[in-house]
């Protein structure tokens, strides 16, 4: 868990294995008084091989992403993008052709 902040705005970021769905999570939630009004980013991609152990990432085309609720700053949404990027989940089979 990260927490961010932009202006007097503070955003928390985690990353997990979500069981059920069989694929790595990064979430991006606003913190806020308000829990239904806050901003909430969610990235999904699936595990190409979910019995073997290890994490393999799918191809960005199986790759979802839920958005509710306002409004993320640039600033946030792209520190948001460049984490999850870094991280190797980002698999994109044609440009690796």
């Amino acid at each position: 868990m990260e927490i961010w902040t932009d202006g007097t705005r503070r955003f928390e970021v985690n990353s997990y294995y979500c069981l059920p769905d069989s694929a790595w999570t990064w979430e991006l939630v606003e913190l806020s008084d308000s829990y239904n009004a806050t901003p909430r980013l969610s990235v999904s991609v699936p595990d190409a091989t979910p019995e073997d152990g290890q994490f393999v990432p799918e191809d960005v085309t199986q790759v979802d992403v839920l958005c509710s609720n306002g409004r993320v700053p640039w600033r946030i949404l792209r520190r948001f993008i460049g984490l999850i990027e870094e991280s190797g989940d980002i698999r994109d089979a044609a440009a690796e052709n």
